[in-house]
């Protein structure tokens, strides 16, 4: 699994001292988005993904680390490609538009109408090292409401988790843990809000 991986130089060459810095240029990650398998059958009906709400400490673009004591804190010189709400929801368009299952997928953003809504919110989004003294284990949980649009009515209430302990205590392997916990989530969110989605259009309203 590729994720994107994007460095922002902090030297900016003929600009004069006051832009220069001598702190290291600081690595930026954006979550891939895998193969996976896509759902059926076509519902004739467009989702759109709202901008996820995030559990505090979650709202920022911080890589997030749970230390023992209930201590947080975050990967030093590095971060998410942006806030974590705004990333996730950007993410979820690709992906669950990657599956099918949907006429189409698009964000709250989209000059088009769409039938349904996917409300998401984010409960955890960190590596949790748990004072194992091993490499930190990656916990995702995304609590979700899928509703018509029309009438503003619930349809369901989805829970999706993802985990996945990293192969080592370093950045990289860090990150590339949250890229498998976050898929997972996805994988499995992505089925049960297509399920709920079939169910409501063939059971009379």
């Amino acid at each position: 699994m590729k994720r994107l991986l994007v460095v922002l130089p902090l030297l900016f060459g003929g600009c004069g001292g006051l832009l220069k810095s001598s702190s290291p240029p600081e690595i930026v990650y954006s979550p891939a988005v895998g193969a996976t398998t896509a759902l059926a059958p076509v519902l004739d009906a467009v989702l759109v993904i709202g901008r996820p709400d995030a559990a505090p400490g979650l709202d920022g673009d911080a890589i997030v680390l749970d230390l023992p004591d209930h201590r947080r804190e975050r990967i030093a010189g590095a971060r998410w490609a942006a806030p974590l709400p705004e990333m996730l929801q950007s993410h979820l368009v690709v992906a669950l538009g990657a599956r099918g299952g949907w006429r189409a997928v698009v964000s709250d953003r989209s000059a088009f109408n769409g039938a349904y809504l996917l409300q998401t919110e984010i409960r955890q989004f960190s590596a949790d090292y748990g004072g194992s003294g091993q490499a930190p284990v990656v916990h995702v949980l995304l609590h979700a409401e899928l509703g018509r649009l029309g009438d503003r009515s619930l349809v369901a209430s989805l829970d999706a988790a993802g985990e996945a302990r990293a192969t080592a205590d370093r950045q990289s392997a860090i990150v590339a843990a949250f890229d498998a916990a976050l898929a997972a989530a996805t994988d499995a969110l992505g089925a049960r809000a297509h399920a709920a989605g079939a169910a409501s259009i063939i059971a009379p309203r």
